[in-house]
């Protein structure tokens, strides 16, 4: 749909690469000005910003490591002097660490969850105030398919902060319904991201895809697609959902 995002200003965070690069590329066809956050790749981050204005729309990049409270709110501070407002929130920013939980420091475990879980709280704390002001807002977590049916390595700091997730979304759905903000969250399987081609044993990684119907892993403008969808007027029936995009696996 050509310009249904048109007037909207998208914030998403990790937005550098992967999942959040193809969902700034794809909301800024749709119309969406975009706050690109990033934590680490500055020049990916600028790349998919030249892509943003290449659509003519308008982008702002963003450094901050969304699992601080201070930057978070100095993030938002530069999004609403730039645009005034954040209608759309994508909390894509996450990681893994694979560590086997008799090995795992509280230190590596507490960082996997402030990166994936605390940080989608603290930013959804930041833009609700003016979504509810507008009446009007869309919120997208990702979540991930570990979330629904465990990691299949053991990866407990990142199944627990990704179904952590789910419970977030479920949870703040309800109360912001009525001011016309949707909460979503969207539960990815193989994906063909760095994370998924660096992070996963290839033998794992071909066993996924001699499990799943559809025959190869995901990709990023896939995930992208669905989740400009649940950012749109067309999904304001729909709030409170986990969405699974896999390609058949979890089924």
């Amino acid at each position: 749909m050509d310009n249904e995002l048109e007037g909207r200003i998208a914030l998403i965070t990790g937005a550098g690469r992967g999942i959040g690069a193809a969902c700034a590329r794809a909301m800024s066809k749709r119309g969406a000005d975009v706050v690109i956050n990033y934590h680490h790749s500055e020049q990916e981050a600028a790349d998919v910003a030249a892509d943003v204005r290449s659509h003519g729309r308008r982008a702002l990049v963003v450094q901050a490591d969304v699992s601080k409270p201070e930057q978070v709110q100095a993030m938002l501070e530069q999004a609403q002097a730039e645009f005034g407002q954040v209608d759309i929130l994508v909390n894509n920013a996450g990681r893994h660490n694979h560590i086997p939980i008799e090995q795992m420091s509280m230190e590596q475990w507490y960082d996997i969850i402030d990166t994936n879980l605390t940080s989608q709280m603290l930013c959804i704390k930041a833009v609700i105030p003016g979504m509810k002001e507008r009446g009007w807002g869309r919120i997208v977590n990702l979540a991930a398919m570990a979330a629904l049916k465990g990691s299949g390595s053991g990866d407990v700091s990142y199944s627990g902060s990704k179904a952590g997730v789910l419970g977030l979304t479920r949870a703040i759905f309800r109360p912001l319904a009525q001011y016309g903000i949707t909460v979503n969250a969207v539960a990815p399987g193989p994906i063909d991201t760095d994370m998924v081609r660096l992070g996963i044993d290839p033998d794992r990684l071909r066993g996924y895809v001699s499990r799943t119907p559809v025959g190869r892993v995901g990709r990023p403008e896939e995930v992208a697609e669905l989740i400009s969808f649940l950012s749109s007027d067309r999904a304001s029936y729909l709030t409170g959902q986990v969405i699974s995009i896999n390609g058949g696996l979890s089924v």
